[in-house]
């Protein structure tokens, strides 16, 4: 009984170092909104490996599109209103965030 005791208990407790693991490998997440024809905030600093969740506040379609610091871009496709958009950094460096279909819809990710 004492040896079965023993196993739940390890097994218990490697279960919860797991999961503490597996949390501590997700970055933070920060919301920028698409509101008024604006990204709101319009420049957000955060660290390599966190998300931004790219949200759809205005009645209309909108689009995100991540303009790498090397120039090349990567295009998220049509965000129609409440939506939500995820999009992860990676790398360090000054990211450009537009709005193909809004071009005065501006806005900078700084990654550390």
């Amino acid at each position: 009984m004492v040896f079965k005791s023993r196993i739940l208990v390890s097994t218990v407790g490697l279960a919860i170092g797991m999961f503490g693991l597996a949390a501590a490998a997700y970055g933070a997440e920060t919301v920028v909104d698409q509101k008024a024809l604006r990204f709101v905030p319009d420049s957000v600093t955060i660290t390599a490996g966190d998300s931004i969740r790219f949200t759809n506040s205005d009645p209309f379609t909108h689009n995100v599109t991540i303009v790498d610091p090397d120039g090349s871009s990567n295009d998220k496709g049509l965000q129609h209103h409440g939506k939500d958009n995820v999009v992860l950094f990676a790398k360090p460096g000054k990211y450009s965030i537009i709005c193909k279909m809004h071009p005065m819809m501006k806005a900078t990710v700084i990654v550390k």
